[in-house]
This record gives structure tokens, C-alpha cells and sequence, in this order.
């Protein structure tokens, strides 16, 4: 899911007003007309982009549908990175303890 706060450089709590502005600086920077070949086309593509979330953003009740759909993804990840976390840590105890295991092993077999 594309972020478009941060495609248009604002906020998450950014006014109307403030995600206007920025839609016009960035419109004014990636204005297709400004460049030529390879950068002509990426400048399109971020025109593209940056209507895109500024279609979004401006709409009450699109913004609303988004920032709840931003925000399910966002737990979802936060959800990930704790489990993942979590696998880790279970990892690291585990090879400590078969580390451990095997010295004991070592040290048994001397005798």
C-alpha cells in the first residue's frame, strides 16, 4: 500500500490547507514539461502518484477509508516485527542451550 503522507511530504495530521501546498510544490518540482528523456518519464510517473494521493487526501471521506486502512497496516507490521522479535529471542536461548549442552558433553567425555 502506497503511503501518500509521505508521497506528498506531510504529515499524517497535516491540515488541508498544508497538504494543498505541498500537492502545488511538488506539482511545480515534477512537472513533466521540466524534463527531457529518462527523468521526462520518471517525472510522470510521480505526477501520477502525487494526484493520486492528493485525490485521496483531500476527500473526507476517501482520507478516512485510508488512514483506517494505513493503520491496519501498520499494527499488522508492528505485529510482525514483535513476532519476529519474539522467534529470535527463542532462537538465541535455543543455541545457548545446545551450546551449552554441547560443553558439558565435552567436558564429560574428558573424564
Amino acid at each position: 500500500m502506497k503511503n501518500y503522507y509521505e508521497i506528498l511530504e506531510v504529515n499524517k495530521k497535516a491540515s488541508k490547507e498544508v497538504i494543498e501546498k505541498a500537492y502545488k510544490v511538488l506539482v511545480k518540482k515534477y512537472h513533466p514539461d521540466l524534463y527531457s528523456g529518462q527523468k521526462k518519464n520518471y517525472a510522470e510517473e510521480k505526477i501520477k502518484e502525487i494526484n493520486e494521493a492528493y485525490s485521496v487526501l483531500t476527500d473526507e471521506f476517501m482520507k478516512e477509508q485510508y488512514d483506517a486502512e494505513l493503520e491496519k497496516q501498520e499494527q499488522a507490521e508492528l505485529y510482525k516485527k514483535y513476532n519476529q522479535k519474539q522467534n529470535d529471542n527463542t532462537i538465541q536461548k535455543e543455541t545457548k542451550a545446545h551450546k551449552s549442552r554441547t560443553k558439558q558433553e565435552k567436558r564429560s567425555r574428558r573424564f
